[in-house]
């Protein structure tokens, strides 16, 4: 299917897109978990424990996987904050860890257990007893995404579900997003906005991102955001190798065309002008299609929002209603009397 579920310690270092989704998550937690004993639970590879310890007291990575934690113990064994575990992650979350740990990060690992809920009720006893959860699920089903690896898929409502009981609990959402930069040579800061957050639609995002246990001062009120300007050259190079070789298989296909019907064949340049003009009319059309579909799910989204703002109002009067309703009695009964 062509999944890539875990990231090799040399894949996260790539300019790709789903590398910088990933290490964007752990800089998020690393920056919630300043000087704490962290439990980096379905750790994968320990590239997401190395970020956590840049300011973590210390990061235990725990993950089933035995081969994956021999790469992990090996490649990352100078860095005296890390340390991993060959476990499976329901037997970790049985034990008794708030004298162990201040914090669990748990980054698209639920998706993977086979009772992710007995997971989630595990977390949440942590969390009563003081231990802050930082955890994430992919939006598998509102993207309509076939994975082989994941045992549950979760939506906006799933997760909003899966996330409810536990104590303050925020939810924040990570969108993968579109940008430009303009890069001046002798440049040393970053100046940077981000526009059009307002249309954000959390029923759209890419991961939804638990936030439990931790202080408001560490959350703060700024979005976050992370872009690997390496990305763009690979854009722009896939966009030219794609275009030329839609032009050799356009010259490919004349060739073929005027092999079959002869090279001095009156009939081989007509037949390649009508195929070119059907080629153009079905591009057009295809063309026409996609803007159509656009148009459409705009609308669709237009027409969710106001029936939302519909329900909205009608709850509001609703609720008016009901407060007014008992001054209306006791004004009736007077009358009455």
């Amino acid at each position: 299917m062509g999944v890539q579920e875990r990231l090799t310690l040399q894949a996260v270092g790539q300019p790709t897109l789903i590398a910088a989704e990933h290490v964007h998550r752990y800089e998020f937690a690393a920056g919630l978990c300043p000087g704490v004993r962290v439990l980096d639970l379905c750790c994968g590879s320990g590239y997401g424990g190395e970020i956590l310890a840049e300011s973590a007291a210390s990061v235990h990575g725990v993950d089933y996987d035995a081969a994956t934690i021999d790469l992990a113990s090996t490649a990352l064994a100078g860095n005296s904050r890390l340390t991993f575990e060959v476990a499976d992650a329901m037997n970790v979350l049985r034990r008794e860890l708030a004298g162990d740990f201040d914090a669990i990060v748990c980054f698209e690992g639920l998706e993977h257990l086979p009772d992710p809920d007995g997971a989630l009720r595990e977390l949440r006893r942590h969390a009563a007893a003081g231990v802050a959860v930082i955890c994430s699920v992919p939006n598998s089903r509102g993207m309509a995404e076939e994975n082989e690896f994941h045992l549950t898929d979760f939506g906006y409502e799933e997760a909003g579900a899966a996330f409810a009981g536990f104590p303050d609990a925020v939810i924040v959402h990570q969108f993968l997003a579109e940008g430009s930069v303009i890069v001046i040579d002798r440049a040393a800061e970053l100046d940077a906005r981000l526009h059009g957050v307002e249309r954000a639609e959390p029923q759209y995002a890419n991961h939804f991102i638990l936030i439990c246990g931790i202080a408001d001062e560490l959350l703060g009120g700024a979005h976050r955001g992370r872009m690997q300007v390496a990305m763009a050259p690979n854009y722009n190079r896939y966009m030219q190798n794609l275009e030329r070789a839609n032009v050799q298989l356009r010259r490919r296909n004349h060739e073929l065309a005027r092999g079959l019907l002869g090279k001095a064949g009156s009939a081989a340049p007509s037949y390649v002008q009508k195929s070119e003009a059907r080629i153009a009319e079905l591009e057009g059309q295809l063309t026409d299609q996609q803007r159509l579909e656009h148009d459409l799910e705009q609308e669709r989204r237009a027409t969710r929002r106001v029936a939302e703002q519909l329900l909205d109002a009608q709850l509001q009067l609703r609720l008016a209603a009901d407060r007014e309703r008992p001054g209306r009695i006791a004004g009736l009964i007077d009358r009455l009397s």
